[in-house]
């Protein structure tokens, strides 16, 4: 096709460096893809008791950090999974990590290495953890739980019993005896040494989410589903405290306290309660007893809002402090747990979904949701350090158009989510700023588009949401060259000819103008008017001086781009019997090379190809049952590939008009198509966000056999959105797991016989 339309991607980081310093974008590639931009969403984050290494788990696997330069180190990466839980070691030699859904693996942190994996059970919904020797490691399934030697590298024992899901698993202080609760209310005891099942402990009214046990081992405290905190003596295997009953604090309090959340310190010497107005109070494991209160500081307005209250708390590993973490973003607060002061952090940290402490406790790591690490120091609240993540979001980018390079593949086009916008170089893997180009408002982020002309010299950028201006960039300096001014909507989009000269914009709702532009000044030359309903797409022919537009008036209009003038009206619906002039309106058109022929696609589902010269139509394609939303021609111009919402791709004969081969994909798929000099129609799809059978996979199919030709696999999660380089060369995929990989299509091309 002839448009160029690129979304940003929304990258999240607040700093970039203009080269990278090290090339982590070519670690753990997948075959065939030449680089990965994005380190994936954030699922957890952990320093190694040491110190020396900060684990960030991501959907595309473990970044390990240098604590002193806080530059990457390793990717750790296994069978296109995705990380969502770590634990380290006790001496800090080994990293366990959860796969998302099922699988773990336990990796040797200074090899870099895989020691061992699991392929029972799923750690995202059990846990995992170490004995505090370090000499054993348990996880579990829905019904059993697996002991490991770490020493000898054997299995220990897999226990089993009647216990219905195992919900929670826990190590005695000692590492000799565990603990499972389960989903039927039950918790049961096992001798680690044995294997054998030492007691059952009954009475909660609901499954068991956390048992905890406390320093000397005799007090197991555990909390079930609708916050019922029970206390046993292990020894005997009675009930000796109800903390809570349901949820219900009495003892020890004035008046009773419903509690919402609840969070254990890591020794299990306290348990921490919170309640709905962000009173957070700390008891002590052994005894139950009250140990301090931290009071919200603004009850009634915590009260009216929910989204800011206390998520969860976490302690330093020496206890000393205390985090709490708002649900939706805001301040994040620090207590000190002997006297009960406390402080925020200096600066505003964002939407924050992961926290973690250091091991001495000095310095606090967040990740907000879009992927920024900060670290912080503890005792001032200080911003100290930035991590670049680098974590490109989906949200809101499947439903575009997705052609994010210039036209031969060499520049892709980023924004941060600081509003900063890049050029990443596709060959040298730097990035150029275009200077003042910054856009702060996190509702304009996900609407902001940008277009590179076909001589790479310009890039046009503009925002679908409230901005009505364009803004071009000079692409070799990074330099903001102009803004145009003159749409009173919203601006849809913008196309430039194909010899960069001119630029045409049109608005939507209800704009029934286009708008032509001069690049090299910025001037607005002329507006276009004649549609009676909004424009929806426009092309210019190849020399540039013909442009046609297709509207929701059911018209096709041919204009001189240099006079202005409307040449000649083509309306689709006096060749269809009369069909209405919604059904009719124009959803896409495009010019083939030769400037006398075009093809309009239309809400209908039909195609029609039109004689420019003569004004007829001579060729009408149907087999679409819903809008078409894309047409490209092949080289020679016999073909026809066609697009549309009813999740096909179809090949057309131009000659006789019918049907070559049809692609039909899952409901809601959306399919790409490029032509190749050969005559080759490339077919790839996605499948959006809310449709069903999602696939990671990214197939390549022969448009005019429907043969598959290669599965590109690499992704952890869903592919949202796909797009092809100006020259077809490359392909780029945007997935769920937060990243864009690259793909080399040159190899897969080459090899194919295009006479077959």
């Amino acid at each position: 096709m002839k448009k160029v339309l690129f979304m940003i991607f929304v990258f999240s980081t607040v700093y970039l460096p203009h080269s990278f310093a090290q090339d982590y974008t070519q670690w753990e590639l997948p075959e065939d893809a030449i680089a990965r931009l994005g380190k994936g969403r954030i699922y957890a984050m952990k320093f190694s008791p040491d110190e020396t290494v900060f684990a960030v788990a991501t959907t595309i696997g473990i970044w390990l950090y240098d604590t002193e330069t806080y530059q990457e180190t390793a990717l750790l990466a296994r069978n296109n999974k995705g990380v969502v839980k770590l634990v380290f070691s006790p001496d800090g030699s080994i990293l366990a990590s959860a796969e998302r859904y099922s699988g773990i693996t336990l990796w040797d942190v200074k090899a870099q290495k895989v020691m061992k994996t699991f392929q029972e059970g799923s750690a995202m919904y059990h846990g995992m953890y170490f004995s505090s020797d370090g000499q054993t490691f348990a996880h579990a399934s829905h019904k059993e739980i697996y002991l490991y030697d770490v020493v000898t590298g054997g299995d220990k024992h897999i226990l089993k019993g009647d216990q219905d899901f195992i919900t929670y698993i826990s190590f005695s202080p000692d590492g000799k005896t565990l603990a499972s609760g389960g989903k039927d209310q039950s918790i049961w005891l096992w001798d680690v040494d044995t294997g054998a099942h030492k007691q059952t402990l009954r009475g909660h009214p609901e499954s068991v989410t956390r048992i905890s046990f406390n320093p000397d081992g005799n007090t197991l405290i555990s909390v079930s589903k609708d916050m019922t905190i029970y206390y046993w003596d292990i020894s005997t295997g009675e009930r000796k405290k109800t903390l809570a009953d349901k949820g219900l604090i009495t003892d020890q309090l004035d008046k009773p306290e419903t509690v919402e959340r609840m969070s254990f310190s890591p020794d299990g010497t306290i348990l921490a309660t919170i309640r709905f107005n962000n009173t957070i109070r700390l008891w002590d494991t052994s005894t139950g007893t009250l140990i301090q209160t931290f009071p919200s500081q603004d009850t009634d307005k915590q009260e009216k809002d929910y989204s800011k209250n206390i998520e969860y708390v976490l302690f330093s590993p020496d206890n000393r402090t205390v985090v709490g973490s708002p649900i939706d973003g805001g301040k994040i607060r620090i207590w000190e747990v002997d006297t009960g002061e406390s402080k925020s952090l200096l600066e505003d940290p964002g939407f924050v979904r992961n926290l973690s402490f250091s091991s001495n406790g000095k310095t606090l790591a967040t990740g907000i949701y879009g992927g920024i690490i900060r670290l912080w120091n503890v005792d001032t609240g200080e911003h100290k350090k930035t991590i670049s993540n680098l974590s490109v979001s989906s949200y809101r980018m499947y439903n575009h158009v997705f052609k994010p390079f210039s036209p031969y593949g060499k520049k892709f086009v980023f924004r941060n989510i600081s509003g900063k916008v890049y050029l990443w170089d596709v060959a040298t893997k730097q990035e150029l700023l275009l200077s003042g180009m910054n856009y702060n408002s996190k509702e304009l982020a996900y609407n902001l588009h940008a277009i590179i002309s076909p001589d790479s010299q310009t890039l046009a950028s503009w925002q679908t949401h409230k901005d009505l201006n364009i803004r071009l960039w000079d692409i070799a300096s990074g330099k903001h060259k102009q803004i145009l001014r003159g749409h009173k909507t919203r601006v849809k989009t913008v196309v430039f000819s194909p010899d960069s000269s001119m630029m045409a914009s049109w608005s939507s709702e209800g704009d029934t103008t286009i708008r032509l532009w001069d690049v090299a000044t910025g001037r607005h030359t002329r507006t276009l008017k004649g549609h009676t309903n909004s424009v929806e797409d426009v092309s210019f022919s190849q020399d540039g001086k013909t442009l046609a537009s297709g509207g929701l008036d059911g018209t096709i209009r041919i204009w001189n781009s240099e006079t202005g003038e409307q040449i000649q009206t083509f309306m689709e619906n006096s060749f269809a019997n009369n069909l209405a002039a919604q059904s009719a309106a124009v959803s896409v058109v495009t010019f083939y090379s030769d400037g006398v022929v075009l093809a309009s696609g239309h809400k209908n589902g039909s195609i029609r190809l039109w004689d420019i010269d003569t004004r007829k139509a001579i060729q009408t394609f149907r087999g679409h049952a819903e809008a078409v939303s894309s047409i490209s021609f092949s080289p020679d111009g016999k073909t026809v590939a066609s697009t549309s919402k009813d999740a096909t791709a179809r090949l057309w004969d131009v000659d006789t008009g019918e049907q070559i081969y049809a692609l039909t994909g899952y409901e809601r798929t959306t399919w790409r198509v490029f032509f190749y000099s050969n005559g080759l129609p490339l077919a790839t799809g996605f499948q959006h966000l809310n449709s069903h059978n999602f696939d990671k996979n990214i197939r390549l199919w022969d448009l005019r056999t429907g043969n598959p030709i290669k599965t590109l696999t690499g992704h952890t999660s869903w592919v949202v959105n796909i797009g092809f380089s100006g020259d077809g060369n490359t392909l780029t995929s945007l997935s769920d797991d937060d990243t864009v990989l690259l793909w080399d299509l040159v190899p897969t091309i080459n090899v194919l016989d295009i006479s077959e």
